[in-house]
């Protein structure tokens, strides 16, 4: 709903023909789909995943038959990425087994237990207390040569096999299976980061309603200046969510920067402000991940000073650098530092952390950089940029603006990209221009 300050506003602009900078009221959001629908699309894709992905991986990283074992509770990270949407969490005790038939018939997907997860896998059936004896006669049947588990030092999301139930699992297999057990680190970082192209253009719905939700907390519709509090926008951000039926994999974050100083957490936001919001949503199983900045305009403004108008380009700069430097084939770390080093050459003042996302929000992959880590990320640095993966392009530049006396003020950007065999590109517009409040 537009205030009446913008009507009057926007009138007299187009009365005296100077261009309108005001920004308008946010579009309507897309209606998202239902959750059965969205069930029906991710089990689809998850069997699409195993028919055209994972038999390709498997035999890139030489393992014949993949073990990933979940309890109630304490599921391995990749387990999300294997069960449809009906399931919240595996059930007792979950053994699931992937062994490569070869390139004549594909990976057959099997469940060590009683659960089929919506007909996903087939059953080698066993009592609750026979799954490990189940386990030992499949290997024993199979004879595979290299066994991955999911054990990592690396990557929390290769992590999953908990210590007691790694015991278990050698103890019950016995001493030849156990020689030929192997790290499925760069399998499981695989298969978690590598999408399917359906996948990505379904992302861009999710994308779509993230910005929507983004664009309806900076405007009138939720700020009222001098009134309205950065938490209460975060916590209309974390409501809308839920009203729209959508996930959440972190809380919100909005914080403020204004001249004189940076304030405290959970200030009223006042005419003059710049807004920074930080925020994720879930959908159609996927995470996503987003900082887009905004601008309270002061009485009789038409737009942004130029000092911070001049902040969010050289922002989008860092950006791009980011993207021309993080090709197929190289390092994060290689990505980092010449990102850096050409960020400078700008006179740009560059902070990256980029990172994977997906089907988690901070997922498996190559980073470039953390905050902490400037000078390369090992183990996940070391990675190497692939096609058909995501990457949430994370950083900060700061900036003097000399309106407000010279102020070095921090501009966040983030947005989600993916890169195909034609380079990068954003699910989304990105956001170039501060978004204006009036």
């Amino acid at each position: 709903m537009h205030s009446f300050r913008s009507v009057v506003l926007g009138l007299w602009l187009a009365a005296s023909g100077s261009p309108l900078l005001v920004s308008a009221a946010p579009a309507p959001l897309p209606k998202a789909k239902s959750h059965r629908e969205q069930n029906a699309l991710v089990h689809g894709w998850i069997q699409q995943r195993f028919g055209r992905l994972l038999p390709d991986l498997m035999r890139r990283h030489g393992i014949d038959l993949w073990i990933v074992v979940s309890r109630e509770y304490n599921d391995d990270p990749v387990f999300r990425s294997m069960a449809p949407l009906t399931t919240y969490a595996s059930r007792r005790r979950t053994i699931l087994v992937f062994h490569d038939l070869g390139p004549s018939h594909g990976v057959e997907r099997l469940s060590v237990g009683r659960f089929d997860y919506d007909r996903l896998y087939t059953v080698r059936p066993t009592a609750n207390d026979g799954q490990w004896a189940g386990l030992r006669a499949l290997l024993d049947e199979r004879q595979p040569a290299v066994i991955g588990i999911d054990v990592s030092k690396t990557f929390a999301h290769a992590d999953g096999l908990s210590h007691s139930e790694h015991e278990a699992l050698v103890a019950a297999i016995g001493p030849a299976h156990a020689a030929r057990l192997k790290s499925a680190e760069p399998l499981a970082v695989d298969w978690l980061n590598r999408r399917l192209p359906e996948e990505t253009a379904a992302y861009r719905e999710a994308m779509t309603l993230a910005h929507g939700i983004i664009r309806e907390a900076f405007s009138r519709q939720v700020i009222t200046p001098g009134v309205t509090t950065t938490d209460d926008v975060a916590w209309w951000m974390r409501q809308r969510v839920a009203e729209l039926g959508l996930g959440q994999w972190f809380h919100p974050t909005v914080d403020l920067q204004r001249a004189g100083g940076r304030p405290a957490d959970s200030l009223v936001i006042q005419r003059g402000d710049l807004l920074h919001c930080d925020f994720g949503l879930v959908y159609l199983g996927f995470a996503t991940d987003t900082q887009h900045n905004a601008y309270v305009l002061k009485d009789g403004e038409r737009q942004a000073p130029a000092g911070l108008r001049e902040g969010q380009r050289r922002g989008t700069r860092l950006q791009d650098i980011v993207l021309m430097q993080a090709r197929p084939g190289v390092t994060g770390n290689v990505a980092l530092a010449a990102s850096l080093s050409q960020g400078r050459a700008e006179g740009l003042t560059p902070v990256i952390y980029c990172h994977p996302i997906g089907v988690h929000g901070h997922g498996a992959g190559p980073h470039i950089g953390m905050t902490d880590y400037q000078n390369g990320l090992p183990g996940m640095g070391e990675y190497r940029f692939e096609p058909d993966t995501w990457q949430s392009i994370e950083l900060n530049v700061s900036h003097v603006v000399p309106e407000w006396a010279g102020q070095v003020v921090r501009f966040a950007l983030e947005e989600d990209a993916v890169l195909t065999a034609d380079g990068w590109r954003w699910i989304l517009d990105r956001q170039d221009a501060l978004y204006l409040i009036d």
